[in-house]
């Protein structure tokens, strides 16, 4: 049975593990905000580049969009999480991953957070983990290096596709698994979609063509990769943020379990020192009259 010392050890700790979940709680729900919209800006940027390339592809001498379809290795890029407490964030973008992952030496598999690379079973190739990055801010600069990471593969071996998963928020804290094609771009689909102007006066360009198709095409690769940062970051912290609900919940249910085991350990030990000295009492009391009857 456990004593009082032992369940006042268990209250403090219970309660400086609220105070850890309060605080994880509180910064997951701020930056959830943070980052959707920042995806929501780097949408924004998107529609303009569709825009330009639209325009690039179906003006011109050349109306028909340059040939990318190539066969070869696919590279995937998983998007997860350095720090764990986040759910079954990372179990989930892994499973779904692995499906479309071919294992062996074909497939080329790079890693944004450790506890992605933890999860991923034997067989899978993982060329390059980069870290997660924590802020806005800092999504910039991982972009970069994974561009980097990507273009150091492109230059050893043939690449077809190029395919990013990542988990995307949803209403009420949820999120869904998602696969992008990043390479090749459908830019056959693109000259589909017919872009109506708000102005009568038709976009036009001054440069080469080659040159800005090859800079859009690059402003393209990087605005998608860091939406799919964006998405799988606010996923991340929706999924720590339920977590955390759910923990802050099992801690209060549990708190109040102890504070009533403590406090009828406590009136038990009242209750017997209290008839420690009631019997003491007696025992004394007996003691004297005893003794009164004996000096009579």
């Amino acid at each position: 049975m456990e004593n009082l010392q032992s369940i006042k050890r268990s209250i403090n700790s219970a309660e400086s593990l609220q105070s850890i979940v309060s605080t994880m709680k509180a910064h997951a729900s701020s930056v959830i905000t943070q980052f959707q919209n920042a995806a929501a800006a780097s949408m924004a940027y998107r529609r303009v580049l569709d825009r330009a390339l639209y325009v690039v592809i179906t003006t011109g001498e050349e109306t028909k969009p340059p040939q990318q379809k190539v066969k070869g290795s696919d590279i995937h890029v998983i998007f997860g999480s350095d720090h764990g407490l986040a759910g079954r964030f990372n179990e989930r973008i892994v499973a779904f991953a692995q499906e479309k992952i071919t294992p062996g030496e074909e497939d080329v598999v790079l890693v944004v957070g450790q506890q992605v690379l933890n999860r991923l079973e034997e067989g899978f190739k993982v060329d390059t983990v980069l870290p997660v990055p924590q802020t806005e801010e800092g999504i910039t600069s991982m972009v970069q290096r994974l561009l980097l990471a990507i273009d150091e593969i492109r230059e050893s071996k043939t690449v077809g596709r190029i395919l990013l998963h990542y988990n995307k928020p949803q209403e009420v804290a949820s999120f869904v698994e998602e696969t992008e094609r990043l390479f090749p771009i459908d830019l056959e689909e693109l000259i589909k979609n017919d872009v109506e102007w708000e102005s009568n006066s038709l976009p036009t360009y001054f440069v080469s063509k080659k040159n800005l198709f090859s800079h859009l095409i690059h402003q393209y690769f990087f605005i998608s990769l860091y939406r799919a940062f964006c998405y799988s970051l606010a996923s991340e912290n929706a999924s720590r943020l339920a977590s955390m609900q759910s923990a802050e919940k099992n801690i209060d249910e549990r708190l109040v379990d102890l504070n009533a085991k403590y406090r009828r350990q406590r009136q038990n030990q009242i209750t017997e020192e209290v008839n420690d000295v009631i019997s003491g009492f007696k025992a004394i009391k007996k003691s004297k009259e005893q003794e009164a009857v004996n000096s009579t």
